[in-house]
């Protein structure tokens, strides 16, 4: 029986480790799928209003071209992570990438997916580790952790 596995992933060395650990230890049969909740960032770029001055205009372009840059090579570290998966023996229709707007926490939209999409297993980087109540698990990571009944692999 294939089982479905969710790989929240993003930018850090935490998330690539997920990968190389899935790619090595879980089972090739399985459907895995990356997801990246892509930050709200992107929304002041849409600000237009004629009450804004014209150094925090040009400074919101700068913003956003370095935005479009960050989407880009995410896209590629997607791709990247993809084929990891596809060349460690996982087959090309079973391995997927889904991206969507973040919501109020990306915790939650990490939940909200692996509820709605049935998931069997979520593989996730501990990556955020600021304050003493994280300096052993990320922040997002025990919110998942602690919220789903399936299976949480946690990767350093």
């Amino acid at each position: 029986m294939t089982a479905k596995i969710l790989i929240p992933f993003d930018e850090t060395e935490c998330a690539q480790n997920t990968v190389t650990y899935v790619a090595k230890n879980l089972n090739k049969e399985d459907e895995v799928t990356l997801f990246h909740v892509v930050p709200d960032t992107a929304a002041a770029c849409g600000l237009n209003s004629p009450s804004l001055t014209p150094y925090f205009e040009a400074e919101r372009n700068s913003f956003c071209r370095m935005e479009e840059k960050r989407e880009k090579m995410m896209r590629e570290s997607l791709d990247t992570a993809r084929y990891k998966l596809i060349d460690a023996g996982f087959a090309k229709e079973k391995v997927h990438i889904k991206t969507q707007p973040q919501g109020k926490k990306i915790s939650d939209d990490i939940i909200h997916e692996a509820q709605k999409g049935k998931y069997n297993t979520v593989a996730m980087g501990r990556s955020s580790t600021s304050g003493l109540k994280e300096f052993f698990i990320g922040s997002n990571a025990s919110r998942v952790m602690h919220s789903l009944n399936i299976p949480v692999i946690i990767v350093d």
